[in-house]
């Protein structure tokens, strides 16, 4: 199978996710020439929960990307997703790819300057990523959403939070979070309670931050 996706999209939408298990891989294709690479993203996230946290950590990155026909391929997860929906376009005409028998979407493609570097150490914290993907996540009134405010006051609501780093993170840890983080100077990390039900959208251009955990935000634009 093709590591690149087709060019049919559908828009789909998924509720319920709150707390939701999720996973993704991205297949990468290394550019002609220099070190950078394209990725495409495959992610579990609207699809019946059909893997554990401990089977997302048995995929063989090497035997998945002779698969693919990739040169590399980073798991990203296991997660835990916080939006309650999301409306979401799907490559591929929507079809779902089984990756070692974990059925995923194809969602997104993104860059990287460095794919030895990226592939090699944990990724940077607090340093945007920008990710070519359709998505609206909703995070309904009532709802406790926890951010990272950067130095120039743009603010990254975290659309899931990560179990690679911290195996037994859970959503109802995020309250304290903060005080096992240590952003740099400028950066806040915040926890409120939502009054009307908050919105995060990216047409195209999805810019991504992780934090130490690696639980991932998107920036609210």
């Amino acid at each position: 199978m093709s590591s690149t996706p087709a060019e049919g999209t559908v828009t789909k939408e998924f509720d319920g996710l709150h707390g939701v298990p999720h996973a993704e891989i991205v297949v990468f294709t290394k550019d002609d020439g220099g070190p950078g690479a394209t990725g495409v993203v495959y992610n579990t996230l609207g699809l019946p929960v059909d893997f554990t946290d401990d089977q997302f950590r048995a995929l063989d990155p090497a035997s998945l990307a002779a698969e693919f026909h990739g040169d590399a391929v980073w798991k990203n997860g296991p997660r835990r997703a916080l939006m309650d929906t999301v409306a979401v376009e799907l490559f591929d005409e929507g079809r779902v790819t089984s990756v070692d028998g974990i059925a995923m979407h194809t969602v997104a493609d993104v860059r990287v300057p460095d794919l030895e570097a990226f592939i090699s150490s944990r990724r940077p914290p607090y340093t945007q990523l920008v990710v070519n993907r359709t998505t609206l996540w909703t995070f309904r009134e009532g709802r406790e959403v926890h951010e990272l405010v950067s130095p120039d006051g743009h603010v990254f609501v975290m659309q899931s939070l990560s179990r690679h780093v911290d195996p037994n993170l859970d959503p109802d840890q995020l309250a304290t979070l903060g005080a096992r983080l240590s952003p740099p100077a400028g950066w806040e990390y915040r926890v409120r309670t939502l009054e009307e039900d908050l919105r995060v959208g990216a047409h195209g251009d999805a810019h991504i931050v992780l934090d130490e955990y690696e639980n991932n935000y998107q920036r609210e634009d």
